[in-house]
Formats: structure tokens, C-alpha cells, sequence
């Protein structure tokens, strides 16, 4: 979604200063059904059995919380992390999330660990401003800052497996509503989705209710009825939408309107080696770009294809336009790989 050649990093200072706004429930929606919350510690069981009562999603993967943590005690990493940012020059959610209630993410994040045996955590907080703020409420949980480099998720995996230990990711905001549930009682009811974006009146991250139509968040944040772009998702890997009667999920943390859609020019690739320098995986996505261009490429020069992540930030960096990404993917194909 982003212009290529953009630069990466966090344009959310003012959002941030202006907290959680809570947007009113649209008439209709049915009212969540409170859980029975048991007499004391949880256990395992009661763990996983409260995150699918509670119906409650990790935000970043998409599916359900139970069956994330039951693959996480098969997989038995020795960390589980509650992923505090979003990696993203649009979105701060879940910057959002920590500041408000850090508390509960890390209350949530002890309750998943518990629940599928990782015996370490980690809060991972966007910058060490972030990790400065979270460590002034004098929460005794461990906490790491991410870092400016992106994709800052797979840079901060890495540097936490120095030490020998493998590390897993978990939602900041799934990570809270688990806290609510079994201390609470409370279904996931309601998401935090940052509204930006040069077309919207007021900028901010709201609390809105799971399952409200696109078209109502868009109108509390005062956006136009009609805009030339609406983006739902990360600016590096979101998906642009026509229709507003989209409803509202718990996967929804970033929605982006612009007045006019970004443009789609392509050049020639100048060789000038920015997507090279931000590859995290070692691909030279330039020299993939031309050795796809020539008739008979050669598959030995298409250097470590079949590791791409799909972060899109070579894409994201390049002055020409050129979709490096879809590129890679297709040479990894010619290789034998398959999509990541």
C-alpha cells in the first residue's frame, strides 16, 4: 500500500498522545455472553478452555488463541514473547495496548505461558521508549525493545535465539482479553484498530466493538464518505477495500484512508542496492529482478529465494516500483521452493 522509496518507521506520536478512544456499540450487535469464572490459579486446561469460550484471536496470526498456544506446546519454545508493536509506519495499536493496560498483557502473557508450558516471557515493547514507559508501572515481567529495524519481529526472534533459547510470538491485545476472561469473566468483545491516514479527521486508535461495520469506524473518526484509498491491514502487506460494510474482526488493527490512491509507477530498475541492505534473509532482490528479465535466467544467481519471509520491504524501498517481492516468490518457484 505504501509509496515505494517510503521511509520506514512509526508516524504515530500524536495518536499515541491521545490514548484509546472508545467508540460507541452500533445498535444491533448482540451482547457477549459472560464466562463462568472458576475459584482460583488456573490451570492448563482452564486456560485453553476460557481462550475458546471467550472466543478470543491473535491479532498478528489470525487464528484462534487456543489452538495457537496447543501448537506452542508441541513446538516447546523456551520463550513465549507478547508482541507489543506493530512494525508498521501507519499502525500503533499495540503500542496502544501496553500503554493503557500493561497490566493485563502481562498478566495474559504469564496465563499462556502456563497454558502451553513455555517456561520464559518477554513483553516486547515497540522502542525503549516504550520499554522505559512500561517499566515505570513496576511490573516485575521481563521486557526487550524491538528496535527501528524492519521486520522487526523477525530481527528480534533472531537476536533473542543468540542466547541458544527459540522464542514464539503472541498478540499483545489476545494477550489481554485472556487476562479478562479468567479474571473476569469477559469474551473478546472489542478490538483496538488504529485509524489513519491523510484522508481522516481524527486520527487515533479506537476500541471498537467486534463485528462493527467498517463504515461506522470510519464515520466516528471523521472520515470522508468517499475516499480515493481505504487500506485494511499493515501498510507494507494490507489489502485495499471498495466495500464499507466490512465488519470489524479481531485481526482488524489497522485501517488507512487516503484521499488519492498511491501511485503505481514503474521504472527501470537503477541497481542502486536498497533492497539488498534491507533484505533480512540475504536476498539480492535486483540482481533476482534481472536475472527474471532475461530469457534464460540463471538459477544459481538466484541466491537464497527459497528463504524470503514476505515482509515486502524491499518492495516497500524501491525508487523504481518494482514488486521485488511477487518477484522473489516467483524465482523461488523456478527453483522448486514454494510461498512462505
Amino acid at each position: 500500500m505504501t509509496g515505494h522509496g517510503v521511509k520506514l518507521g512509526q508516524e504515530n506520536n500524536e495518536i499515541l498522545k491521545r490514548g484509546i478512544l472508545t467508540m460507541p456499540a452500533p445498535k444491533g450487535l448482540p451482547e457477549p455472553s459472560r464466562l463462568t469464572v472458576g475459584r482460583g490459579e488456573p490451570g492448563p486446561r482452564r486456560i485453553l478452555r476460557a481462550a475458546e469460550e471467550a472466543g478470543i484471536c491473535d491479532e498478528f496470526r489470525g487464528m484462534p488463541l487456543r489452538e495457537l498456544l496447543e501448537s506452542l506446546a508441541e513446538s516447546k519454545p523456551q520463550v513465549l514473547v507478547a508482541r507489543c508493536f506493530d512494525d508498521d509506519p501507519f499502525a500503533c495499536a499495540s503500542q496502544a495496548v501496553l500503554r493503557e493496560m500493561p497490566d493485563k498483557v502481562a498478566d495474559g502473557l504469564a496465563l499462556a505461558a502456563k497454558a502451553c508450558g513455555v517456561p520464559k516471557t518477554r513483553i516486547a515493547a515497540a522502542s525503549r521508549k516504550e520499554l522505559r514507559i512500561y517499566k515505570s508501572h513496576g511490573i516485575p515481567q521481563p521486557a526487550v525493545a524491538a528496535g527501528d529495524s524492519t521486520p522487526a519481529d523477525f530481527f528480534l526472534l533472531r537476536r533473542l535465539s543468540r542466547g541458544g533459547e527459540t522464542a514464539a510470538f503472541i498478540g499483545a491485545q489476545a494477550c489481554a482479553a485472556l487476562s479478562d476472561a479468567i479474571r473476569l469473566g469477559e469474551p473478546q468483545s472489542h478490538t483496538v484498530v488504529t485509524v489513519s491516514g491523510d484522508a481522516v479527521g481524527k486520527r487515533a486508535n479506537v476500541r471498537v466493538r467486534i463485528g462493527t461495520h467498517l463504515s461506522a469506524l470510519l464515520e466516528f473518526c471523521q472520515a470522508p464518505s468517499r475516499a480515493g484509498f481505504i487500506c485494511i491491514g499493515p501498510a507494507l502487506t494490507g489489502r485495499a477495500v471498495r466495500s464499507r460494510g466490512i465488519p470489524i474482526s479481531a485481526t482488524t488493527r489497522c485501517v488507512t484512508v487516503m484521499k488519492k490512491a498511491p501511485k503505481q509507477s514503474t521504472f527501470a530498475c537503477v541497481r542502486c542496492g536498497r533492497c539488498e541492505k534491507v533484505c533480512p534473509v540475504g536476498i539480492i532482490p535486483w540482481l533476482v529482478h534481472r536475472e527474471l528479465e532475461a530469457n534464460t535466467p540463471e538459477p544459481l544467481l538466484l541466491f537464497h529465494v527459497d528463504n524470503c519471509i514476505g515482509c515486502r520491504v524491499c518492495s516497500a524501498v524501491c525508487p523504481s516500483g518494482i514488486h521485488l517481492e511477487e518477484e522473489v516468490r516467483s524465482a523461488a518457484r523456478m527453483k522448486g521452493g514454494h510461498d512462505a
